[in-house]
């Protein structure tokens, strides 16, 4: 449909993909995709000291706000080369701003006493999502917690992907229904936060489709990375013994015996798998349950 678009000339159409650098070797898996992205690619680079310096200073001046030179210096200071270096300094900005609107003397720029406040651009945006946390109620951060894992993948020790998932999908996987789910995610995307998409002011529903708003809230926020991890391990474990369950079903592997076994009774134990979340990586959950 793509290059139908493009190829057309009964209307004007013009196309823009933005696709990370280590999928682009999955193009080659349709057809013309590959020859048109050869024709017309562009690899965003590193922006330059001056042109960060740009897009600090810019914004500040545009919302009618100052900023002093010596938190310029240490924002670039602060952000190096960061893999997420935009994200985090904009979240850093933002925040950095609201306190000082709220905490400013007269005639004072924003400065490194504002910007120290809400955790400097390493835990500004931890410390903000910690923050939207800490409002829910206990029932509710279970259901967080589902959210945010469903939301992201771990497919290796390194990479780490956004997942978008339906709330009837999360509601499902928490044991809630899409209300409940609906009022957690309205807490992580109200102004000022957007942790989460769809953004203001689209309304949700069950068929929704919910995800982070950036990668980079795996890395920066410490709880999510934290759950990143165990939902990992958690997924290796289940998929072993799903291995294990099919090879004994055709006699070429026999029952698990310690430690193996009590691994994987402690892991049941913990995690308490279901049929649902149990889909995302392998089908066959009761055969793994019953081996």
């Amino acid at each position: 449909m793509l290059l139908n678009a493009v190829g057309q000339r009964d209307v004007p159409a013009y196309i823009s993909i933005s696709m990370r650098s280590d999928f682009i070797g999955e193009c080659a898996s349709f057809h013309g995709l590959a020859q048109m992205i050869n024709t017309s690619n562009y690899l965003v680079p590193q922006m330059t000291r001056d042109q960060k310096r740009l897009a600090i200073e810019g914004p500040v001046a545009v919302g009618g706000g100052r900023i002093s030179q010596r938190l310029v210096k240490r924002l670039l200071s602060d952000i190096g080369d960061n893999q997420d270096q935009l994200p985090i300094l904009q979240h850093a900005l933002m925040r950095t701003w609201d306190y000082w609107v709220a905490n400013r003397e007269d005639s004072e720029p924003m400065d490194i006493r504002h910007y120290n406040a809400i955790g400097r651009i390493a835990q500004a945006l931890s410390l903000h999502a910690n923050e939207a946390y800490d409002e829910l109620s206990s029932k509710e951060k279970e259901i967080a917690e589902a959210l945010f894992k469903s939301l992201s993948e771990k497919s290796s020790e390194t990479l780490e992907l956004r997942r978008p998932a339906r709330v009837s999908e999360v509601a499902l996987l928490a044991q809630v229904d899409e209300g409940q789910v609906i009022s957690v995610v309205e807490r992580f995307r109200k102004a000022g936060r957007s942790f989460l998409m769809p953004g203001i002011p689209a309304s949700l529903h069950a068929g929704s489709i919910i995800e982070l708003s950036h990668e980079s809230l795996m890395r920066i926020w410490t709880r999510l990375s934290a759950w990143v991890d165990e939902e990992y391990e958690s997924a290796h474990m289940y998929k072993r013994v799903s291995e294990a369950a099919a090879m004994y079903q055709i006699g070429k592997t026999s029952l698990w015996r310690p430690p193996d076994l009590q691994l994987a009774l402690n892991w049941q134990k913990k995690q308490k798998p279901t049929r649902q979340w149990a889909q995302r990586y392998d089908i066959a959950f009761e055969r793994a349950i019953v081996f």
